[in-house]
C-alpha cells in the first residue's frame, strides 16, 4: 500500500482547515449581518410607528371631519409605546388639540390598563396578565400557579398608578417611586396592632429591584427600612404568602446599587439566601467599611462553608474596620483596642469550621441578629491578633 508524504499531508490537513475556516466565517458573518437587518427593521418600523403617530395627531385639527374621525379613532388604538409620544404633544400644546389629546389619552390609558386591570382582578388568568406590566419578572419569582396570580391581583390593586406609570411612562417611575416610598415609610411605625401594608411594600420592591428603574434620593433607603419592621419580619415568616414575599425581598436585596447594611441583616435574620450574593460581592470589592463586618459574619450565619477560601484570602488584610469616625475607642491594658478586616474573617472561618472563637484567643460577645457584636471580634496588640491566625490555622489543619 502506497502512503502518501508528509509534507502531501500537511497540505491536505492544512487546506481542510482553511476551508473550515472560511465556512465559519462566512456563517458568522451571515449571522451578524441577518442579526443587524432585523435591528435596522426593527428601527425602521419604530421610526415609521412614531412618524404615523405624528401624522394622526396633526390630522387632531385637520378641518376635513373625517380626517379628524380617522385620526382619533387611530389614536384612540395605540400602543402602550406610543402613550409617551401622546403626553408629551399634549403638555406642549394648546387649545383644541391638546383638549382632544387629554380625551384620547384618558381612554388609551383606561383601554391598556385600567380595564385590564379590572378584568384580571374579577378573574386572574395567565393571559390577561401578559398584559399588565411587570407579570414577565413576577411570573419567574413566583410562578403562575393561582396563588401567585392572586397576589400579583394584590400588589397591582395595592399601586395602580405605579404600574400604570411603569407601563407608560417609564422614565417618570423614578420620581412617582420617590414620593410614594417616602410616604410608605409613614406607615412603618412598629405598631404591632396596625395592618401593615404589605402588597404596598412588595410593590415598591418589586419595580425597585428592576435594574433599569433609577432610585433617585432617598428611595432605596424607603424600600430596605421595611426590613427593619417587626411586622414585615413576622409576614415573611409565618404569612399566608410568605414563600412569595421571601422572593420577592430576595429580588430587591441583591440590587448592586443599594445601602447593604439592612439587606445582610435582615438576610442572616431570615436566613436568605441573596445575603451570599451581596456578601461575597462586598468582600471581593474590598470593603473598608463596617459592611464588610456584616458581610463576613452573613457568610458565616448562612453556613457558606464553600466561600472559606474567600474568607481564608483576607487572612493577610489590615484594612480598619472598628472603630470608624465618631466611635467610641476603647482601650485594653494602655493599648487600642482596633477590629480588622482580617480579625473578622479569622473568626467567620473559625464558625464555618465549628472551632469557638474563645478556643483561638477571641472575646467575641455572641449576638442573636449579626452572630457576633461587631466591636468584639478584634485585638489589642497585633501580638494577640498573629497568635489567634496561628491557633486557627493548627487546628484547621492549615
Amino acid at each position: 500500500m502506497c502512503h502518501p508524504q508528509p509534507r502531501a499531508v500537511y497540505l491536505q490537513m492544512h487546506g481542510l482547515f482553511f476551508n473550515l475556516f472560511i465556512a465559519i466565517a462566512v456563517t458568522s458573518f451571515m449571522a451578524t449581518s441577518a442579526h443587524a437587518q432585523n435591528e435596522n427593521k426593527k428601527i425602521a418600523t419604530e421610526d415609521s410607528t412614531e412618524s404615523q403617530v405624528k401624522a394622526m395627531i396633526e390630522k387632531l385639527v385637520s378641518p376635513n371631519f373625517q380626517e379628524r374621525q380617522q385620526a382619533t379613532k387611530y389614536l384612540l388604538n395605540v400602543d402602550a409605546e406610543s402613550v409617551i409620544l401622546l403626553e408629551t404633544v399634549a403638555a406642549s400644546s394648546a387649545g383644541e388639540m391638546q383638549l382632544r389629546l387629554r380625551e384620547i389619552l384618558k381612554q388609551v390609558r383606561k383601554r391598556l390598563f385600567d380595564d385590564q386591570l379590572e378584568v384580571f382582578l374579577s378573574e386572574p388568568s395567565i393571559e390577561i396578565a401578559r398584559r399588565l406590566p411587570q407579570w414577565d419578572r413576577f411570573e419567574k419569582i413566583s410562578g403562575h400557579d393561582d396563588e401567585a396570580l392572586q397576589i400579583f391581583g394584590e400588589i397591582l390593586a395595592a399601586e395602580p398608578r405605579l404600574f400604570a406609570e411603569r407601563l407608560f411612562a417609564s422614565r417618570e417611575l423614578s420620581a412617582l417611586l420617590y414620593e410614594r416610598t417616602a410616604k410608605l415609610t409613614q406607615e412603618f411605625n412598629g405598631q404591632v396592632n396596625e395592618e401593615f401594608p404589605i402588597a404596598s411594600v412588595a410593590a415598591v420592591m418589586l419595580l425597585g429591584s428592576e435594574p433599569e428603574t433609577r432610585l433617585m434620593r432617598d428611595t432605596s433607603t424607603n424600600i430596605s427600612s421595611a426590613l427593619d419592621e417587626p411586622r414585615f419580619s413576622e409576614l415573611i415568616t409565618d404569612g399566608v404568602h410568605a414563600k412569595t414575599l421571601r422572593a420577592i425581598t430576595e429580588t430587591w436585596i441583591v440590587r448592586t446599587d443599594i445601602a447593604a447594611e439592612l439587606p445582610l441583616l435582615f438576610s442572616m435574620q431570615h436566613d436568605l439566601k441573596s445575603g451570599r450574593t451581596v456578601a461575597t460581592r462586598i468582600i471581593e470589592s474590598k470593603s473598608n467599611r463596617p459592611d464588610m463586618i456584616r458581610s463576613l459574619l452573613c457568610l458565616a450565619k448562612l453556613k457558606s462553608t464553600e466561600d472559606l477560601p474567600l474568607i481564608e484570602s483576607l487572612f493577610d488584610n489590615e484594612t480598619l474596620l472598628w472603630p470608624q469616625p465618631g466611635q467610641v475607642v476603647r482601650h485594653q491594658f494602655g493599648a487600642t483596642y482596633i477590629v480588622r478586616t482580617r480579625d473578622v474573617a479569622v473568626v467567620a472561618a473559625a464558625y464555618l469550621r465549628d472551632i469557638k472563637p474563645n478556643v483561638i484567643g477571641f472575646k467575641a460577645l455572641a449576638s442573636h441578629d449579626t452572630l457576633f457584636a461587631h466591636d468584639s471580634l478584634g485585638f489589642a496588640t497585633d501580638e494577640a491578633r498573629n497568635k489567634a491566625l496561628a491557633a486557627y490555622r493548627r487546628l484547621a489543619g492549615k
